[in-house]
């Protein structure tokens, strides 16, 4: 999957994410096959953050 992000910064500490950092991103969209496997069609980027700053919830101001 690739996201192309309007906002780099994390949206839990709000330090930029940058190239090669793991990060977690929860994306809107939809299934649109699954067989053996899933094709999902995303259509908005709802959050992202580094992965070391997910605690399980989202925030969104």
């Amino acid at each position: 999957m690739e996201a192309h992000l309007g906002v780099i910064t994390c949206d839990k500490c709000g330090e930029l994410m940058g190239k090669e950092q793991n990060v977690l991103v929860v994306a809107e969209g939809m299934i649109v096959n699954s067989d053996d496997e899933i094709d999902f069609q995303g259509s908005s980027v709802r959050y992202a953050c580094h992965l070391d700053c997910w605690d399980g919830v989202e925030e969104n101001e």
